[in-house]
């Protein structure tokens, strides 16, 4: 899909005419684009979940973004969409337009990875902030949308960071989505968008050391989707907050109906690459277990090794998987479970984009 993104599915009838065909002049200077999508199999979650993370912000702040984004999509864009680095700050698409995550993914990996898209024509400095003015128009194919052709995509990037990209079905609309993006950059200076995306950046996600304890009403909180224990008395016993609640070192949480996904930064115990990989790769591993044909909704697994115990928690709503500390208990981590999932419904305005329709595949 990587290849398409850059060829389109045409590049099938240059095989068909001629079995050997090389489309190596077709792809050349993309390695780097490649190498990063390898290289992401190791460290993003969107690769196997086929879901896309937000950048923590304010409802408030995502909702300034937004209003200027739906009203760039009214003017004729097919997709707008403000990114910081691969996290979605927000996104719009014209009526009846969607957009798949696996799209998403391919796109920002192809505009992050290319540095042709980052050349800088010029810098500014306004309110003591450093705002770039490097513009580019480019023909990018969306597999999941449409692989037989080409949409056009202005990118423009307003730091190091953070880049608003729009699509287009037409080939002469620069001039168009050059005008949009002014539009959107004032928006977003004046709402301090840009100032807040960047003070996000510093702070960083979710952290379990601020996982909250649980109200003593959780478990009507949660109504239906509450994670049983298989020690009902220990279910009962206090847990204080603590840096790593009953063990727990990281957890993703996937929501089914929006497609997104919000992940836990890193503790001390997994600070390096390696343990990331491994991390990453054995929450690969159980995601195939349980999304194994033969499996259905609503069923959970508990693994224990000698780096981790995890954790999986399948609903029609959601999906938890969680890593915790090898000696811990399997009581104490449903517990902490449960406390995840209501912790993140009590904040979900921060970390998902909300009250956008479904995508429709």
């Amino acid at each position: 899909m990587q290849i398409l993104v850059i060829l389109t599915k045409s590049v099938n009838r240059c095989f068909e005419k001629n079995p050997k065909f090389d489309m190596t002049p077709l792809l050349g200077g993309t390695d780097i684009v490649f190498s990063s999508l390898i290289h992401s199999f190791s460290w993003n979650p969107a690769t196997f979940l086929h879901a896309y993370t937000c950048l923590p912000l304010a409802y408030a702040t995502r909702q300034a973004a937004g209003a200027i984004l739906q009203d760039i999509a009214d003017s004729g864009v097919l997709f707008a969409i403000l990114m910081c680095r691969h996290k979605v700050i927000s996104l719009v698409g014209a009526q009846k337009a969607s957009l798949h995550p696996d799209d998403m993914l391919l796109l920002a990996n192809f505009v992050m990875s290319s540095e042709s898209f980052r050349q800088v024509e010029g810098r500014f400095y306004l309110s003591d902030s450093l705002f770039w003015t490097s513009e580019s128009f480019s023909p990018v194919c969306l597999p999941r949308y449409n692989p037989s052709a080409f949409l056009y995509a202005y990118i423009h990037y307003f730091d190091a960071d953070t880049y608003l990209m729009l699509l287009t079905t037409s080939s002469d609309a620069f001039y168009h989505l050059k005008d949009c993006r002014v539009r959107v950059e004032l928006v977003l200076l004046k709402s301090n968008v840009l100032s807040e995306v960047q003070r996000s950046l510093l702070d960083g996600g979710m952290h379990v050391g601020d996982l909250p304890p649980i109200a003593q009403s959780g478990s009507s909180q949660l109504g239906p989707h509450r994670l049983p224990s298989d020690s009902p008395e220990r279910f009962l016993e206090p847990n204080s907050a603590i840096d790593c609640p009953a063990g727990l070192w990281h957890f993703i949480y996937f929501s089914i109906y929006l497609d997104q996904y919000v992940s836990s930064e890193f503790p001390p115990s997994i600070k390096t690459p390696q343990q990331q990989k491994r991390l990453y790769r054995a929450y690969q591993k159980l995601f195939a277990s349980m999304h194994d044909n033969g499996i259905g909704l609503h069923k959970t697994q508990f693994r224990r090794d000698e780096n981790y115990v995890l954790l999986c928690w399948v609903t029609q709503d959601f999906e938890l998987y969680a890593a915790f500390d090898p000696l811990a208990d399997k009581a104490s981590a449903i517990k902490t479970c449960n406390r995840v999932v209501q912790w993140i419904k009590d904040v979900e305005n921060e970390f998902f984009l909300l009250g956008a329709s479904p995508f429709s595949w």
